[in-house]
């Protein structure tokens, strides 16, 4: 089952649940995988990619309109954009919490693995 069955799938069982954070939310991501389906050069196909980046995004925006109705001091509508934003994270990828990330990179930090030697071998 690619990503836009799921969420057309779990708008139903939000439906049933009488979930209105999750339905709404749901119906307005399905929104916008609708119109990356049918826009111009899609040929109608939206990718389990092209899902995952929309969701990325909306998950992006939630956060930014949180933080600036808290900085203005509206909890209330901070606190609805962060549930949203909790229905969207369900179907993202799991991040890498910063101890697996330490371990990933041995005992070198990520700027030494990066590092661009300063000395070139131009002859």
């Amino acid at each position: 089952m690619d990503l836009f069955e799921r969420v057309s799938e779990d708008i139903k069982n939000a439906m049933k649940a009488k979930d209105k954070v999750a339905l709404e939310t749901l119906r307005n991501v399905k929104k916008f995988f609708l119109e990356a389906k049918t826009a111009p050069g899609a040929n109608d196909t939206l990718t389990d990619d092209a899902a995952l980046k929309i969701i990325q995004k909306l998950v992006k925006q939630g956060k930014d309109s949180a933080e600036i109705y808290i900085g203005q001091g509206r909890q209330d509508l901070a606190e609805g954009e962060l549930s949203q934003v909790r229905v969207m994270e369900a179907y993202l990828p799991k991040q890498m919490t910063p101890e697996e990330l330490e371990q990933l990179s041995g005992s070198k930090g990520w700027i030494e693995v990066c590092r661009i030697p300063e000395e070139s071998e131009s002859n």
